[in-house]
């Protein structure tokens, strides 16, 4: 039996991926191929080679890529995530996080709602001094991830159990490229990262690349042609687009709406096409789809970075993550 897991984009997915497979590793769940794109690339390196912690402790600790409450209901911008870009922008945060004191207050994870609270508004001051040459010719609004190092350990990926792949779209090449783990380092990840307008192209070797969730959100084909004898497949069932499409709050909101509904569709187009082109007749395999139980009050704030908003989502996961696998155990490796 091979089973293979796809962890797919969309950034407010994150948190409740996170709690899925955080229940997965209580529940001993094992899997032979992990294949990635855009945010699900992140929680998947979380998953398997995070810095300075276990699995799922990193997990755990995605629910603090939120902002507390009570900034974000004044400024409803995630500026932990998304940072200001430019070499002034980078000098920056190289001076502030090479400072043991300054950076051991912005990366130690807070352990009540009042350090978060002062965590964050700390971390609103340095984002908000922070220079940046952004302008009218620039091709994208943040900063390339420049936290990623600190949290995945890139040099301990190629000796993984699993086989684990990110995507990325070559623009220069017009093509979906696919990295595994023997080649994948933070260069790879920020060309899978970059998500058009929010982050720049990525250049490596003489290319330009854009996030592959945006183009292939769930990347099954190369999954089926890098490993034809996986007979199992476990994939994370994306958020709905009618719960999405709704009344935006605010400017920001509406943003964050225009951006997850295509992505949403993306990903059930590619799971259309995959059950009736590449999963027929003898060549059919087991597509088990995690349900994600969202409660029905959240769904009004679940594109928000809020912390009170991630932590459901997480616990969320956790949940969904606890039933599937009770629900799926026969199907499942535990190997």
């Amino acid at each position: 039996m091979s089973t293979a897991l796809i962890l797919g984009g969309g950034a407010p997915n994150s948190t409740l991926m996170a709690g899925a497979l955080s229940a997965f590793i209580e529940e001993n769940v094992k899997f032979d191929v992990i294949s990635t794109s855009g945010a699900g690339a992140l929680i998947g390196l979380f998953y398997t080679v995070p810095k300075n912690t276990s699995p799922k402790k990193a997990l755990e600790n995605s629910v603090n890529f939120s902002i507390s409450d009570f900034i974000y209901d004044m400024l409803p911008v995630n500026y932990k995530v998304f940072n200001k870009p430019g070499k002034a922008a980078d000098l920056y945060r190289d001076l502030i996080y090479s400072n043991p004191f300054l950076s051991k207050i912005l990366e130690h994870p807070p352990e009540n709602d009042y350090q978060r609270l002062f965590q964050d508004f700390f971390s609103l001051f340095i984002n908000t001094i922070c220079p940046t040459d952004l302008n009218y010719l620039s091709k994208g609004l943040c900063a390339n991830v420049p936290f990623v190092e600190k949290v995945v350990d890139f040099d301990k990926l190629k000796n993984i159990r699993e086989d684990f792949y990110i995507n990325a779209y070559n623009i220069n090449k017009m093509e979906m490229e696919n990295f595994s783990k023997n080649e994948i380092t933070p260069d790879h990840f920020h060309a899978s990262f970059a998500f058009p307008f929010i982050y720049p192209p990525y250049e490596m070797n003489n290319n330009f690349y854009f996030e592959g969730a945006s183009v292939d959100a769930l990347n099954y084909k190369s999954l089926i042609n890098n490993h034809p004898e996986v007979d199992t497949i476990v994939v994370f069932d994306i958020l709905g687009t009618e719960k999405i499409i709704r009344q935006p709050r605010n400017i920001y909101d509406a943003w964050v709406v225009s951006i997850m509904v295509p992505l949403v569709e993306i990903a059930r187009d590619d799971t259309k096409i995959f059950e009736l082109k590449y999963n027929t007749g003898k060549d059919k395999r087991k597509l088990l789809k995690v349900p994600f139980n969202v409660p029905e009050s959240q769904w009004p704030y679940v594109l928000d970075w809020s912390y009170s908003n991630l932590k459901t989502l997480y616990d969320a996961g956790y949940e969904s993550g606890k039933e599937f696998v009770q629900k799926n155990r026969k199907d499942l490796n535990f190997n």
